[in-house]
């Protein structure tokens, strides 16, 4: 969908005859790619003998169902706001090599907003660098903490394409695009007490996506929209999305953050000292994984996290083939680096 440049006294006119009736929210698009998604990795599993790709694909079919119910209850909280919004839920757009999966995007009469949505199980604690850490704790003790990629970052670079494409396709020139990061599980804990001031203001709980569009509908804006032209807008970005097959993979890093069950035994505070003979390897892998975090500019737990660690400590895998089995390693990493990881591993356990 191509949008059409109006000359100045159709603008006008249209402006006139625009009316502000809207009062509660309208869903121009539906998220659908999930169910869609959820579907063909059924029919894939019904085919597929191996057991070891049958549990990856019974994790990401389980993680799917996961993700669809935190985006729900952020809907239901959306589409009982009472206000006027146009909202576009699971949107995919490419404009010039870029592209995004947006979780919503929301058509006000000031801004557009982008909401990318998380479910994880813990809670988020985000320090005075703007780093997110998720704990999970039993009782009064933190048994599992684990550094996490900024969800700011991410909806950061969904701005980024969302207004390079609605500029170039001259449809805005001064509109606002805002954006927010909303935890869809209500037993969530977020710590902001250090974070800084610019992501305090836009991480929250499901809960309060209504005050936070309230509190920036308060805000000045050099735009406001009635009805005609916010659904001329929320129309285009709705021809812009393409359906795909498939949609956002899991990070391997990002999938034990999901689920109670998956956070490992192993990293707990109760976990069993390791052998003498294992603080060698242990320290050889941390040294590994630093280099090349450094070395690719990336983060060291997206190199693997610290429950990776514990399994290559674990299992000792000295073979491509036993590597496999260590969770958290998967055909990428086994590309990437997974000769390296089997030649510590071997030299450790040789002596």
């Amino acid at each position: 969908m191509s949008f059409v440049k109006k000359t100045f006294l159709s603008r006008v006119i249209d402006v006139l005859k625009d009316k502000e009736e809207l009062k509660s929210p309208v869903v121009i698009k539906h998220g659908d790619s999930i169910d869609a998604e959820i579907v063909r990795l059924q029919t894939q599993l019904a085919g597929e003998q191996l057991d070891v790709n049958r549990k990856k694909i019974e994790e990401q079919i389980k993680l799917l169902k996961i993700g669809k119910a935190g985006e729900q209850s952020l809907l239901f909280e959306l589409t009982n706001s009472f206000l006027p919004l146009m909202i576009l839920h699971d949107v995919y757009i490419e404009h010039k090599g870029l592209s995004a999966q947006f979780d919503f995007i929301l058509v006000t009469r000031q801004f557009f907003l982008i909401i990318e949505v998380k479910k994880y199980y813990g809670n988020i604690t985000v320090n005075e660098k703007g780093e997110f850490i998720r704990n999970v704790n039993r009782g009064s003790r933190t048994v599992f903490k684990e550094g996490m990629y900024s969800p700011i970052r991410q909806v950061e670079r969904q701005v980024e394409v969302l207004q390079s494409m609605l500029v170039d396709h001259d449809v805005i020139t001064k509109t606002p695009i805002r954006y927010a990061v909303a935890f869809a599980n209500e037993k969530t804990v977020i710590d902001l007490a250090k974070a800084p001031k610019e992501i305090e203001d836009k991480v929250f709980r499901s809960d309060g996506i209504v005050s936070f569009i309230k509190a920036e509908l308060a805000k000045k804006s050099p735009v406001y929209f009635k009805d005609g032209k916010m659904h001329e807008l929320a129309a285009y970005i709705h021809g812009q999305h393409i359906d795909k097959h498939s949609i956002e993979v899991y990070e391997e890093q990002e999938v034990s953050f999901y689920e109670e069950e998956k956070v490992p035994v192993a990293a707990t505070l109760e976990k069993k000292l390791l052998l003498l003979s294992d603080e060698d390897l242990v320290l050889k892998l941390k040294k590994f994984r630093k280099r090349l975090a450094d070395e690719t500019e990336r983060k060291a737990f997206y190199i693997f996290t610290n429950k990776t660690l514990d399994g290559l400590v674990e299992i000792k895998p000295t073979t491509l083939d036993e590597l496999r089995k260590v969770e958290g390693i998967g055909d990428k990493k086994l590309e990437e680096f997974g000769l390296e990881l089997v030649a510590i591993i071997k030299e450790s356990v040789d002596g």
